[in-house]
């Protein structure tokens, strides 16, 4: 809720303010004087001041002064006389928002009010942005409401010892929300394993993780740690933990119930502090109804779960994922670019990402070492045919029916409806799937997109 704070010696004019600006969520101060004026601000949260020009005492500039002094971005709406509109005009020059003469017109005021407070909406999404691209460190970044729910998730599992679930596709972050779980909790100071299952032989998981002695299998040559004693005191990561060999579960489910293990080849009992942070790409539900994850060990790994959803479904967080990649891979390479274009930003918002977030970081390092001033859309198609990863409806094989006659890369006006038919005859022949439809057309399927949003077929 907004806080609005009316400075006015005279109850009747600020009766008027309130009274116009009441029934839209607002909530209410009032000050009879610049004293305190500046009193009741110290004290409260203020989005929004509408201030009096003559005030007693501490007049109306040398309020604005204040509020700007301790907090700049409030926004200021000076109230003036018509023969006081010089002063206004240095209001204005200090910092005020706007200036309103008397008698209020009840119309103005509450237009002038809603940008003004539009603005501070907008100058504390850029702080935020500014705020959180300073701090970047390669973990979580966005403000949309699904980001919000796993950084407020995180906030209240972090502190204890249960054991978190991470779920969602490849490059949503899964590895960073296990940093950021282990750098708020009280294991901070000690050691974050990190162990990916997948690219571990079968035969060498159950070695890495719970060590093994001397003698245990040939190559085994002395004895060794395992990756859980290296945690000890502090969190162990398993990412593409359904991809674990079924001994290795038994042996992870009674570290879970028991906090303790033997190395392989041993029989000598372990006794361990570690907590364990599990994530998966997977369906470990189905993978449990075909045999191959243990029921029991799902349950306790999934004591919190944090399922993330892919980028595509939380677009608002691209603009600042991209203005952080930018400003990381620009300091790195010494490349003077502040920002996108509004082009290149309405590519990243239509492209579906399948990479997710590790995808957008990969192309906008692409972009930064590519090129030096300023990204074509040309050469945003040619990276993207180059570089991204396949979506799945490219995965899957593909039989075309016959081929259109293929298209300039460069769309020409006086071609605009040749090309808009053989596009939709494309899409239609193609059931939709534009990557079959830019095939057929011999054209990449961003070059496809540019066309249909030039020629009006969204």
């Amino acid at each position: 809720m907004r806080t609005i704070l009316i400075i006015d010696d005279d109850a009747s004019s600020r009766e008027v303010v309130r009274e116009s600006l009441e029934g839209k969520g607002y909530e209410f101060l009032e000050a009879e004087s610049g004293e305190k004026a500046i009193e009741l601000f110290s004290l409260h949260d203020i989005d929004l001041v509408t201030c009096d020009i003559l005030l007693p005492g501490a007049d109306g500039i040398e309020v604005l002064r204040h509020i700007k002094e301790i907090k700049p971005d409030t926004q200021v709406l000076m109230l003036t006389g018509l023969n006081e509109v010089d002063t206004a005009v240095e209001a204005m020059r200090l910092g005020a928002a706007d200036y309103i003469t008397k008698p209020v017109r009840l119309k103005e005021l509450r237009v002038v009010v809603d940008r003004a407070l539009e603005q501070k909406k907008l100058v504390e999404e850029r702080e935020e942005w500014r705020r959180q691209v300073a701090r970047y460190s390669g973990r979580l970044l966005g403000k949309s409401p699904a980001m919000q729910r796993i950084l407020h998730i995180i906030e209240q599992v972090a502190p204890t010892r249960s054991t978190v679930l991470i779920t969602g596709e490849t490059g949503t972050g899964k590895d960073q929300v296990a940093q950021e779980i282990h750098e708020q909790s009280r294991r901070h100071n000690k050691p974050l394993i990190k162990v990916d299952c997948a690219s571990l032989p079968e035969s060498l998981l159950e070695s890495e993780l719970f060590g093994h002695i001397r003698g245990s299998f040939t190559g085994a040559i002395k004895d060794r740690k395992g990756r859980f004693e290296l945690a000890d005191g502090g969190s162990i990561f398993l990412n593409e933990i359904g991809e674990m060999s079924a001994s290795a579960q038994q042996r992870l489910l009674r570290v879970l119930q028991d906090s303790e293990l033997e190395r392989v080849g041993s029989s000598a009992t372990i006794h361990l502090d570690v907590r364990v942070i599990a994530a998966t790409n997977k369906d470990l539900q189905q993978r449990i109804s075909e045999h191959k994850f243990r029921e029991d060990l799902y349950y306790r790994l999934r004591v919190v779960q944090i399922p993330i959803c892919p980028l595509r479904e939380r677009r608002e967080d691209i603009p600042i994922l991209a203005q952080a990649f930018l400003k990381r891979y620009s300091d790195e390479t010494g490349k003077t670019l502040e920002q996108f274009s509004n082009d290149v930003m309405d590519l990243f918002f239509s492209y579906s990402w399948p990479g997710n977030v590790r995808q957008l970081k990969h192309f906008c390092e692409q972009l930064l070492l590519n090129y030096s001033y300023q990204f074509s859309m040309e050469v945003l198609e040619a990276l993207l045919d180059e570089l991204v990863l396949i979506e799945e409806e490219e995965k899957q094989p593909m039989s075309y029916p016959e081929p259109i006659h293929p298209m300039d890369s460069t769309l020409n006006p006086s071609r605009n409806g040749a090309d808009g038919k053989n596009i939709i005859m494309a899409l239609e022949r193609a059931r939709f799937n534009k990557t079959k439809a830019a095939a057929m057309l011999g054209i990449g399927r961003t070059t496809l997109w540019r066309k249909i949003k030039s020629l009006g077929l969204e």
